[in-house]
């Protein structure tokens, strides 16, 4: 599967996605059962509860481009070992908290260890531009499976640990990332022919906005689908992984194949509005309900199109911009990602209790519908002016 990529790369990708498979396990656990063990916390309201969940959302985005700029002046690494104990120390504060404000705080601190840009920078950093979208699939699939792995284990983790413990964990996984990132290759900037340096201001904010949808519909599905599996299905919460799991498995053995026939025959222009026209579709079709194996077809196409976004956009952005202020910008991208999530569960409660989970699914897949145009029709102008 990744012949392909030299021992450099290889062990590029693999470390990184321990760093931040790591760091996501932490955060994923907490949110399954943050509300309920949040409860007993003195100051606890719904509202405190709330802004104790999104406020780490909020920091990422703030200091992602920030980040990512201090790692083209200072150096990747030293900044990653620096957002992890930033990570690190937050979930300490947050363990030791014995009121809802310290709890909030800890969390924002949390939040500044914005070190998803970095570690995407230094990725392109490391790899060939022909194999990159491959890497960062490594990286995103690390992290689904951190996910994954986290709605199986934490509320069994909860019972034994309690919100404190969890937070001591969080902290530990911090700790284990920095020491991974001293293991990660020596500096060296791949060279690689820019694709398109004129414009690429124009490129960068068109990928933000793509990904900024992108985890838009990802969360707002995670809104509405627990709720279908239960009413519609009777599938209770804690079986909810033999959907997610066969679904993100099978995704996973496709989109490496997928994304090596894409980059060798340079059709990512192609392939992401069709991508963002799958998603479009799986939501659609999940709208209208039917048998739990349509639900997981739809889920498998809905995680397949969105891997393959995931990987293959920033892979994009690091070749139509470069190496130059590439923390920064892939800083600006990771933070969209972040608003996006953020943005996707706001209006997808908004809409889940205005119109109910069709309304909902059908609103996220007309969106969709509506990119993957709006993205087509921007890379074929893009291509008429560059013959121009």
């Amino acid at each position: 599967m990744f012949g392909q990529l030299d021992s450099v790369e290889l062990r590029t990708g693999i470390t990184l996605a321990g760093v931040l498979s790591f760091r996501m396990l932490g955060l994923f656990m907490i949110l399954p059962v943050f509300m309920l063990l949040a409860a007993d916390m003195p100051g606890f309201t719904p509202a405190r509860a709330g802004l104790a969940v999104g406020i780490y959302g909020l920091t990422q985005a703030a200091l992602q481009q920030p980040f990512g700029w201090l790692s083209d002046r200072f150096g990747r690494r030293r900044i990653m070992v620096t957002g992890l104990a930033l990570f690190a120390t937050g979930g300490v504060v947050a363990a030791m908290a014995e009121t809802m404000g310290m709890l909030i705080a800890g969390r924002a601190l949390q939040g500044c260890g914005a070190i998803a840009g970095v570690a995407l920078a230094f990725a392109a950093d490391h790899t060939r531009a022909q194999y990159r979208s491959v890497v960062m699939a490594i990286i995103g699939m690390s992290i689904g499976a951190s996910f994954l792995l986290s709605m199986m284990i934490s509320v069994p983790l909860s019972t034994l640990l309690g919100l404190s413990g969890l937070f001591w964990l969080t902290a530990v996984l911090g700790v284990i990332g920095m020491l991974l990132v001293f293991t990660l290759p020596a500096a060296k900037v791949s060279k690689e022919k820019v694709l398109q340096e004129s414009g690429s201001s124009s490129i960068v904010w068109l990928f933000a906005l793509s990904v900024f949808l992108l985890h838009a519909v990802m969360t707002l599905l995670f809104v509405v689908l627990p709720g279908m599996l239960v009413r519609q299905f009777g599938f209770e919460l804690e079986h909810h992984w033999q959907i997610y799991v066969p679904s993100m498995v099978g995704s996973v053995i496709l989109v490496f194949p997928l994304l090596r026939w894409v980059s060798a025959r340079e059709k990512e222009a192609n392939a992401m509005p069709l991508a963002f026209l799958v998603l479009g579709i799986a939501l659609g079709l999940m709208s209208l309900g039917g048998s739990l194996a349509a639900m997981i077809v739809c889920a498998l196409a809905f995680f397949l199109a969105f891997n393959l976004l995931e990987a293959a956009m920033p892979s994009m952005v690091s070749k139509l911009t470069g190496a130059s202020g590439r923390g920064q910008k892939m800083g600006l991208y990771t933070s969209f990602q972040f608003l996006g999530a953020f943005a996707g569960g706001l209006v997808g409660g908004w809409l889940l209790g205005f119109g109910g989970e069709v309304i909902t699914l059908s609103a996220g897949g007309a969106l969709c519908a509506f990119w993957a145009v709006a993205m087509l029709m921007w890379f074929r102008s893009a291509d008429n002016r560059q013959q121009a």
